[in-house]
């Protein structure tokens, strides 16, 4: 178990300082290509998020760490993932409207049905 936790502690920081190296490059980019690289650094943020669970076994692990850039390559994997957030935002801002339109219409009758004073 301490090898693993040594492994995963490793996993981490490594592309943890992958990451601080993404950031520090567009620390001294243009103004555009940070715009650009925004969705990519949300992104990379997230999937380094994903490592402080203990969520993969040690094969995954050390395959990972063999890599030269793990981060960058578990990026490239998401861009060739069928889903994507938009799917999501989609269905989360049509259930939250849908919410809103019965909250409306729920609201409406409530008031309808009052009597005036």
């Amino acid at each position: 178990m301490e090898q693993r936790n040594e492994l995963k502690d490793l996993l981490y920081e490594k592309m943890s300082k992958e990451q601080d190296n993404f950031i520090e490059n567009l620390k001294h980019s243009s103004p555009e290509k940070i715009i650009q690289s925004a969705y990519e650094k949300v992104m990379r943020d997230d999937i380094l998020m994903l490592f402080e669970d203990d969520f993969l076994d040690d094969k995954q692990i050390k395959a990972l760490l063999r890599l030269e850039k793990p981060l960058s390559a578990c990026y490239d994997e998401w861009l060739k993932n069928d889903c994507s957030y938009m799917d999501m935002l989609r269905d989360t801002v049509d259930d939250f409207s849908k919410d809103l339109v019965k909250e409306h219409e729920k609201a409406r009758k409530k008031k309808r049905f009052e009597p005036e004073r």
